[in-house]
């Protein structure tokens, strides 16, 4: 076989002579070339890639992510802190406005306290300034604080309503006023001329003359005690008052209450009239605290 290669310009040309043993080591060596070069890219094809750099990705990732849900959970943290210390304040408040009603009760009883508003949200304010939130320690004690505080505030409260109530229960057992609705003394209480017999006697009530069928009225709650004839008294009524104090109204033509009956102040017990010993329409009222007369005068003037 002979290979002839001539020049691009067609001036020179080269020539090989190729036996058929030259030819069968030439394809050989050709076949061997491209069995390597065949096998060199497989190898190279098939080589696990290396994945140092691009495991580190996910690491930073993992790193990157774990650091967000750090963040996130501080922020959570941060918004219960501040969701408490708001509880906080408002505990705060609470607390000084049950004491602006303790103060309140105790201007009911008859001390003097500045005005306030019950029926608005506790004024408060201040500059705006940055500060820094409670730690938990801090928000447990101060809670625990109020709560210590709020109790003492409703024993407060609840004994201030005690004596309130026992001091309106007082007040309304306790004599006040006339029995009647105008009139006139006609014979005051202590020593005395007897007006049927001339002689110097201890007049033991206060006479108060009016019209005949006048209302007599209780002068404090009570609940009636005796009703009746019983006499020189003539038509008597009794009313306890309890706190030690008793009242009678005598001389009465027509009574209006039965024993055991609950009656308020002012209202009526009987009818005025002269019964008894009497020398005319008037209402004989007596006060007693604890089984002694007392002078009925200190109570109507």
């Amino acid at each position: 076989m002979q290979v002839i290669i001539i020049s691009s310009n067609n001036k020179t040309h080269k020539h090989w002579h190729l036996t058929k043993a030259k030819l069968l080591v030439l394809m050989t060596l050709v076949v061997a070339l491209i069995s390597i070069s065949s096998y060199s890219f497989a190898n190279w094809a098939n080589k696990p890639v290396n994945l140092s750099p691009a495991s580190a990705i996910p690491h930073v990732i993992s790193e990157q992510s774990s650091s967000e849900s750090t963040e996130i959970s501080a922020s959570q943290q941060d918004a219960i802190d501040n969701f408490y210390a708001k509880q906080l304040g408002g505990l705060q408040a609470e607390t000084i406005r049950l004491r602006m009603l303790s103060q309140r009760l105790a201007e009911i009883a008859g001390f003097d306290t500045t005005e306030f508003t019950l029926d608005e949200h506790p004024a408060q304010g201040g500059l705006d300034d940055e500060g820094m939130f409670l730690s938990s320690d801090a928000l447990d004690s101060g809670i625990k604080q109020l709560s210590l505080d709020l109790e003492t505030q409703n024993e407060t409260l609840a004994a201030l309503e005690q004596y309130l109530i026992t001091k309106d229960n007082i007040a309304a057992g306790i004599p006040d006023g006339k029995p009647v609705e105008g009139g006139w003394v006609s014979s005051f209480y202590g020593y005395r001329v007897d007006p049927f017999n001339g002689k110097k006697t201890f007049h033991k009530g206060l006479d108060i003359a009016a019209k005949s069928g006048s209302p007599v009225t209780s002068v404090a709650d009570g609940i009636v005690s005796w009703v009746g004839n019983r006499g020189g008294y003539g038509g008597l009524v009794e009313v306890d008052h309890g706190n030690g104090y008793v009242t009678r109204y005598a001389h009465n033509k027509t009574i209006n209450v039965a024993k055991g009956d609950r009656v308020s102040k002012g209202e009526v017990l009987a009818l005025m009239g002269s019964t008894g010993r009497s020398t005319g329409p008037h209402v004989h009222f007596e006060v007693l605290r604890d089984g002694q007369h007392v002078n009925p005068y200190n109570f109507i003037k």
